[in-house]
């Protein structure tokens, strides 16, 4: 029993020792960006600063076949597209890391994640989620913010300073989670079973076609029309 549990532990530590010396991390130099758009299944965290960066952790292999380019300043992250090449490749775990100065729109499609912990200022956020993916922003400070979601994935923001006007569009069921954040003027439609949680100060705007549920704190004035079973409630 002792042998085999040995056998097993010095296994364990071969294949852990072997993910560590796999994985690589690579700096890459790209045009200036104000966009990002990430198509693979990576995990982004993201930083609003002065000098730009990006960083790539990942093993060798996956480092060689990840693309990164600036078309009409926003960032591409993607593979390339091949039909053979999805045949056999399995990339393992992608961490990016970037800085930028500048954030005017963050996009996921697939099943990769942005994440920002730090304090994002910008006056005008477009953010997208098409697939299983997330963003999750910690702090943000936006004067007026865009949200889309297509799928399962959801958009999680908080922060500190209100909004001028917020957007939300959900087709599917994915969720839009705002308890943390407010804006003065809110727009939600949902069409399928996605669900909004939301504080609005002045006016909230809403159309339901499904299931969902629209969620709301403050005391704003409500125009709302629903073909279906949702619901609009406050959350007191």
């Amino acid at each position: 029993m002792r042998t085999k549990l040995a056998t097993a532990f010095i296994l364990f530590v071969f294949i852990l020792t072997g993910i560590q010396v796999q994985a690589e991390e690579q700096n890459r130099k790209v045009d200036p960006f104000s966009e990002i758009s990430l198509r693979i299944g990576a995990k982004v965290h993201l930083e609003q600063g002065a000098k730009q960066n990006l960083e790539i952790v990942a093993k060798s292999s996956t480092l060689d076949e990840i693309i990164t380019e600036v078309k009409d300043g926003k960032l591409i992250i993607r593979f390339p597209n091949k039909d053979y090449f999805w045949k056999t490749f399995q990339p393992g775990e992608v961490i990016i890391y970037i800085t930028t100065p500048e954030i005017n729109g963050l996009g996921v499609s697939g099943s990769g994640d942005i994440i920002a912990e730090n304090e994002i200022k910008t006056k005008i956020l477009d953010l997208g989620v098409s697939g299983s993916g997330n963003i999750r922003l910690s702090e943000l400070s936006a004067e007026r913010v865009k949200s889309s979601i297509s799928g399962s994935g959801d958009i999680v923001l908080a922060g500190k300073a209100a909004a001028q006007d917020l957007s939300v569009a959900i087709s599917g069921s994915g969720n839009f989670k705002g308890f943390d954040y407010s804006a003065d003027d809110v727009s939600v439609k949902i069409a399928g079973s996605g669900n909004v949680d939301i504080e609005a100060n002045k006016n909230l705007y809403v159309r339901l076609a499904g299931s969902g549920n629209v969620t709301y704190k403050g005391r704003p004035m409500i125009d709302q029309s629903i073909a279906g079973s949702g619901k609009v409630r406050s959350a007191r």
